[in-house]
């Protein structure tokens, strides 16, 4: 792990990322549901959230988040994927940060990624790995689940895994040390259409 402005640099010097993105990118995207336990991230036109279906009742049809900055934005449900744990919200107005654009393929095993979890209390961005892709029995859609070196916290649930080029990957889901993530490529798309058609 390294602390944030050291761990950007490290990227963007690596070629991987424009420079202009660094660790605060990644904390300023991610948002906290409330009420609630878990995390999600702002993407692609910054009007769209992603989170973990299992955060969200099954009823719920709004959504309240609370920025970094402790600022709050309301949205509404898109559709929630409870087999691929993964649910979409479209929100009433343009989140305040730089949204983070979803990869539209699968990581390869090892790859690198970074992770930063809740910003509450903040930590260190992490560097991790993709150890495998495969089927975890918590994911019943999901044929490739991402199994990480990443080590996030309860209520990292829904935080965001990006690739070095900070584009979202997957979405934490759970397992030892909350280190397997639902993949979200195949609803890139999909937001990418949502986004044109606002």
């Amino acid at each position: 792990m390294y602390p944030g402005l050291l761990l950007g640099a490290l990227v963007a010097a690596c070629g991987s990322a424009p420079p202009e993105l660094d660790a605060r990118v990644l904390r300023e995207a991610t948002v906290l549901l409330v009420p609630g336990h878990c995390a999600g991230v702002i993407v692609e036109d910054g009007r769209h959230v992603l989170t973990a279906a299992h955060c969200v009742a099954s009823s719920a049809q709004r959504i309240e988040l609370e920025l970094h900055d402790g600022s709050q934005l309301s949205g509404t449900s898109v559709f929630v994927d409870r087999d691929r744990d993964v649910a979409l919200f479209q929100l009433d107005a343009v989140a305040p940060v730089l949204a983070l654009p979803v990869a539209p393929a699968l990581p390869q095993p090892g790859e690198g990624l970074l992770f930063a979890g809740r910003y509450d209390p903040p930590g260190e961005v992490q560097q991790a790995w993709l150890q495998r892709l495969g089927r975890c029995p918590s994911l019943p859609g999901v044929p490739q689940a991402l199994f990480t070196t990443l080590h996030g916290e309860k209520g990292d649930s829904g935080s965001p895994v990006v690739d070095l080029r900070f584009r979202v990957v997957g979405l934490v889901h759970g397992g030892a040390a909350c280190s397997i993530a639902t993949p979200t490529a195949d609803f890139a798309p999909i937001v990418r259409q949502l986004a044109a058609e606002l």
